[in-house]
């Protein structure tokens, strides 16, 4: 087998095999003695049949393509593990010509995962801001918030909740302190004589409706719950200014395809967000006034940069020698509702387990590396 390689622009490869004529006829063998010692034929041993009953049995065109098809996998993997090329689409394959008996030739196109050159990554230095303390004026003002969406909720389904028992959920629920779902039961609005009662009706009944034990539990869960969220701010635009020092120092190319991919992922996550508010996407739309072309356009850039700090990190993975165990791997698993899955959903979804892990780790890795804070 000889093989050529031609590589262009934004990982675009193509390959090039030629196969000379006894690689093709023992391939078109190999396939004649597998398929056909399934054949049956009166008078012969299965597996004994001569070749042209098993032609005659299977088809001689399907065994040229189990042939060609036997002959292009392996090449293709022979010829990406040697030359250090990772696909990210599916090779399109070109035969030149199928025949008993003759040579074999191909040629495959695709685009690989770019490769990338960085800097010494190690000498960078980037601040980690101090969390802001969450005053509380902050609770108090998220406090209001949410009851301000549990009365609105409230009021919309009073005329469905007069028709049920009063100690029955109305099948209405708002977001907790926690995120949780919180039922709705008809308790009537906040009453003017319980604990902790204030003028707007924040009080503890309102506060033991939503999920805490009174408005003083109400008003710590809130506090910690913002604590976080202002934690996860701090670590999020750490993060970003990580990724931008890391991509001044790198150098790839990042294909299309691989943009368009994470494209399509930001509007999944827009798709379920607008979901997530019973909405739909035509709604959220009409509402920005914009479109889908027009959003695609404005995420590209930022997409693109999503692409390049992955490649980035994984460079850095690779370079580390960041593994990822069995063990590590089941343990993410078990989040991870496996009822419905075949086993090539499994092994899928093992994969992006992996792949996750990998990444996490070696983000982690980095930020040690190069926080001041």
């Amino acid at each position: 087998m000889q093989y050529t390689i031609n590589r262009a622009d934004k990982g675009k490869v193509e390959v090039k095999v030629d196969v000379p004529k006894a690689g093709f006829d023992e391939a078109y063998q190999t396939m004649v003695e597998q398929l056909g010692a399934d054949v049956k034929v009166d008078g012969f041993r299965p597996g004994n049949v001569p070749v042209e009953v098993v032609e005659t049995k299977i088809g001689y065109t399907k065994l040229l393509n189990e042939a060609a098809s036997f002959l292009v996998s392996k090449h293709l993997a022979d010829i990406f593990d040697k030359e250090n090329i990772i696909p990210i689409t599916k090779p399109k394959v070109a035969i030149d010509s199928l025949a008993k008996g003759t040579a074999f030739s191909f040629a495959a196109s695709l685009m690989e995962k770019p490769k990338v050159k960085i800097g010494d990554w190690k000498k960078i230095k980037v601040t980690k801001i101090k969390a802001k303390e969450v005053a509380e004026a902050d609770v108090n003002a998220s406090i209001k918030n949410i009851y301000e969406a549990w009365r609105k909720n409230k009021s919309q389904s009073q005329s469905e909740e007069s028709k049920l028992e009063a100690d029955e959920p109305t099948g209405k629920f708002i977001y907790g302190a926690h995120g949780e779902k919180i039922p709705l039961k008809d308790s009537g609005s906040p009453s003017a004589n319980s604990q902790g009662d204030s003028k707007d009706g924040i009080n503890d009944e309102f506060a033991k409706a939503i999920g805490a034990r009174d408005i003083l539990h109400l008003q710590e869960l809130v506090r910690k719950d913002l604590e976080n969220l202002v934690i996860d701010q701090v670590e999020q635009k750490f993060e970003e200014q990580l990724f931008e020092e890391l991509i001044k120092i790198s150098e790839v190319e990042v294909p299309d395809v691989m943009v368009d991919d994470e494209v399509n992922r930001i509007m999944m996550r827009l798709n379920q967000q607008v979901e997530s508010q019973k909405r739909k996407l035509e709604d959220f739309l009409r509402d920005e006034n914009t479109t889908i072309d027009a959003l695609r356009a404005k995420w590209r850039d930022q997409a693109e940069k999503n692409v390049k700090a992955t490649l980035v990190l994984d460079e850095i993975g690779n370079g580390e020698k960041i593994g990822v165990t069995r063990e590590e791997i089941d343990e993410a698993a078990k989040g991870v509702n496996q009822t419905d899955m075949n086993g090539e959903q499994k092994v899928d979804m093992e994969r992006y387990l992996a792949v996750s892990i990998f990444q996490a780790k070696t983000l982690d890795l980095v930020k040690k590396a190069v926080s001041t804070s």
